[in-house]
């Protein structure tokens, strides 16, 4: 070989280490990466483990738990169509991405929700993981166990306190009275502006498919009597073609049967619901003296029905919801006043019309226009003067929501709405309540922490219309703010705090009661308000243990009392304070075979250093269920403390302990889905009384049938 030609050659080893420069210069120059991170359109909460497709290269990727990903696009476009998809959500299809910009994708949640509940009666749904002291009960997953209402299914939870007068039940949370709590179906109010109260016995579980009981005040989102807290009743949704039919009986001459049929064929559904529930009420108790008496005109039989349509196309969504209840009872008074033969009737209409629009991936309007009218009639022949009372309360409003996920750190809401209550009665006249309110709302995420300060303005002009024609007015503004903290650490522990205020509005009975020689209504009251701090700890492990430990701390004002005036009159005055503290304890154990979950809760409501009457210091509840093969065994226990039942705590009703027992045998015949259960209440004869002279049946058992489609 001449030195020419060795000249003009290169090196072996530096031409390959040049070509192997040259692909990766060429790769790199080609590749690129698309980066961004998936979220819930309704929440903005991240979604873990999503897959992200390309579909014209086949790349794929998958998020990780903090909804975040990386997408290699090896064919280097500057621009990619890609598919979002995760089950329990509607699949996503993105056009023309920029690669070079981080992307953020929102999938919209289908039934199937795999990150756990969310927690609807907050304005901005929320998981349960941020929601603080939170109860959600699964209607279908529970179990009728001979519950027919939604009364009967609060029995038992946290800090909740029955009011259970035998055939008419009402609930207060967190040592607030039930004026002070707020009763929703589907975040609408019902309670009465009559009297602030709404009778948990007349909605049936079969027009409901689960049920949050919200712990804390909650004015800032909903105004008026969220003191204490609020129940929220969800109606079911149309599903795939079934029914689902259970029928019963039970001692006190118990009969029952719901019924519910539901269909679904894209893009239009409706669910069917009906109720028909009878108890005789007749039963023996002891007196004080010890002598056997008979508790009579207790009976009460009812009968609902309710439907909901929904059409669902696209971006839109459009339901109908119409309920219609009628409720017959004795009212059977004190054992230290019998009312032999007084009787009430109650008939309740409800219509709600729904509208949402997902104006885009990360913006959403909702509306509800809604119209509810009730009819009571009492009458009692055993006074000295027959009562024969009418009074009807009609409620018409709309509401409007828009929620905007403006970045994945920020979630905004505002809402408007409009509201008319009017109130006819032969006792007090025609009352009318307007109330107009607008309130904003804002989710703000750093790291594992969520601020959400939140603000509600509720301008309320009250009216009555006088026997000689004139007319007298009052308004009310009210501005209810309130702040929470939430932190996300590892995945078994969360950190919850709150503070804000919150009141309760005086009820036409107070403001407008008819003036006699003994009582009048006092039209200048003002709202009754309080200030509270809530702190929480959850903890879990794995799917099957978890717990909360829970403190809060409440102080009332302006608290409204009936006070003798000058001439011995009775009349509602703002004059009380009050403060309440407590803390609650909450364990759920879930295995294959066996579920436990209970709950212990300490309170002290005082006012005046004296005890606030009916609420017990020391609660606690704990429900077994034992699943074997096709048989299921259950037992609850429940404690209720000594309740006072006078303000200067001279008398009391002293505590009760409850043991319940059933068993279940639920087999399945081809698509049919049977369950045959019965129990036994109060297993052990207890005698005693939740409200001073209203006693309640001792031991009582209850069999029933579920057949499901």
């Amino acid at each position: 070989m001449t030195k020419s030609e060795v000249k003009g050659q290169k090196p072996k080893g530096k031409t390959a280490e040049a070509a192997c420069l040259m692909l990766v210069l060429a790769c790199a120059a080609s590749a690129a990466t698309l980066r961004g991170v998936v979220r819930d359109a309704v929440t903005g909460e991240p979604v873990p483990h999503a897959l992200i497709h390309a579909p014209e290269t086949e790349e794929n990727a998958v998020a990780d738990s903090t909804g975040a990903f990386e997408l290699a696009l090896i064919s280097g476009a500057a621009h990619v169509t890609v598919l979002v998809s995760r089950v329990g959500y509607g699949e996503k299809e993105y056009d023309d991405l920029d690669a070079s910009l981080k992307a953020t994708l929102y999938l919209h949640p289908s039934p199937v929700r795999l990150k756990g509940i969310t927690v609807t009666a907050f304005r901005t749904p929320s998981p349960v993981a941020k929601s603080g002291p939170v109860s959600i009960v699964e209607v279908g997953e529970s179990g009728a166990k001979g519950r027919t209402s939604v009364a009967e299914l609060l029995t038992g939870l946290p800090s909740a306190f029955i009011k259970d007068y035998g055939n008419l039940a009402m609930v207060g949370l967190r040592g607030a009275d039930a004026e002070q709590t707020l009763i929703l179906l589907d975040g609408v109010r019902l309670n009465s502006a009559q009297d602030n109260l709404f009778d948990l016995t007349t909605l049936p579980l079969s027009s409901a498919q689960r049920v949050e009981v919200v712990r804390g005040n909650n004015s800032a989102l909903y105004g008026a009597n969220s003191i204490g807290g609020l129940v929220n009743i969800i109606p079911p949704e149309p599903e795939r073609l079934g029914a689902r039919a259970t029928a019963g009986l039970g001692s006190l001459g118990r009969r029952y049967l719901q019924a519910t049929h539901t269909n679904w064929s894209d893009p239009l559904g409706y669910v069917v619901a009906l109720s028909l529930d009878r108890t005789g009420g007749s039963f023996t108790y002891r007196d004080t003296a010890d002598s056997v008496r008979e508790r009579v005109n207790a009976d009460i039989g009812s009968q609902d029905v309710m439907a909901k349509g929904v059409y669902a196309q696209g971006r839109h969504r459009v339901s109908l919801l119409g309920q219609y209840n009628v409720t017959r009872r004795g009212v059977p008074g004190p054992t230290s006043w019998p009312a032999d033969s007084a009787r009430m009737d109650d008939f309740r209409g409800i219509a709600h019309v729904a509208y949402d629009l997902q104006e885009t991936d990360n913006a959403r309007l909702e509306s509800r226009l809604y119209h509810h009218q009730s009819w009571r009639h009492y009458q009692n022949p055993d006074t000295l003067a027959w009562v024969n009372d009418t009074h009807v309360t009609t409620v018409s409003g709309i509401t409007a929501k828009q929620t905007a996920h403006f970045a994945g750190w920020m979630t905004g809401v505002v809402g408007l709405e409009g509201e008319r209550a009017q109130f006819r009665s032969s006792a007090i006249g025609v009352p009318q309540r307007w109330t107009g309110s607008g309130w904003a709302e804002a989710r703000l995420r750093w790291h594992r922490f969520d601020i959400v300060p939140m603000a509600r303005f509720d301008w309320l002009s009250d009216s009555r219309k006088q026997p000689d024609s004139s007319l007298t007015r009052s308004n009310t503004r009210v501005v209810s703010p309130k702040l929470t903290l939430t932190y996300s650490g590892p995945d078994w522990f969360d950190l919850y705090a709150s503070v804000g205020r919150s009141f309760r509005t005086p009820t036409f009975n107070e403001l407008y009661w008819p003036e006699d020689p003994w009582t009048r209504g006092n039209p200048q009251l003002k709202p009754e308000w309080a200030t509270s701090i809530d702190l929480n700890a959850a903890a879990r492990y794995g799917s099957s243990v978890s717990g909360r430990l829970g403190v809060w701390h409440s102080s009332l004002t302006d608290l409204i009392q009936w006070q003798p005036d000058s001439a011995f009159v009775y009349r509602p005055v703002n004059l009380d304070t009050a403060t309440i503290t407590g803390s609650e304890l909450e364990l759920t154990v879930n295995s294959k075979h066996l579920r436990v979950v209970g709950h212990a809760a300490y309170m002290l409501a005082r006012s005046h250093d004296k005890d606030l009457i009916y609420r017990p210091r020391l609660s606690l509840a704990v429900s077994h269920l034992l699943r074997w093969r096709l048989v299921q065994l259950s037992w609850d226990v429940r404690r209720t403390g000594e309740r006072y039942t006078v303000p200067d705590n001279t008398d009391s009703l002293p505590g009760f302990l409850l043991f319940d027992v059933g068993i279940g045998f639920t087999p399945t015949l081809g698509r049919l889905e049977t369950a045959l259960r019965g129990g036994v209440r109060n297993l052990l004869d207890r005698q005693y009384e939740v409200m001073k002279g209203y006693p309640v049946p001792g031991r009582n058992w209850y069999a029933e049938l579920e057949l499901k489609l």
